[in-house]
């Protein structure tokens, strides 16, 4: 999508994405369920012996709590 003649995206996605990366303090990482579930995002976290402990978090801006992950 363009606005303004620039590339830029948009959407409940972003927004969720955005309140996502929020959750992360220095050093932490935070992922949503469709990132951690990913076949490429399994083998890496795998390969590493990475669990990512779920958690339900408030976002912004959405209505319900979200399934969230914090990968260690």
């Amino acid at each position: 999508m363009t606005l303004n003649d620039r590339q830029d995206y948009f959407g409940q996605t972003v927004n969720i994405a955005s309140r996502v990366q929020g959750l992360a303090a220095s050093r932490s990482i935070f992922a949503t369920e469709a990132v951690v579930e990913h076949p490429r995002s399994l083998s890496v976290l795998e390969t590493n012996g990475l669990e990512p402990m779920p958690q339900r978090a408030s976002l912004r801006g959405i209505a319900d709590e979200f399934l969230v992950y914090e990968i260690p």
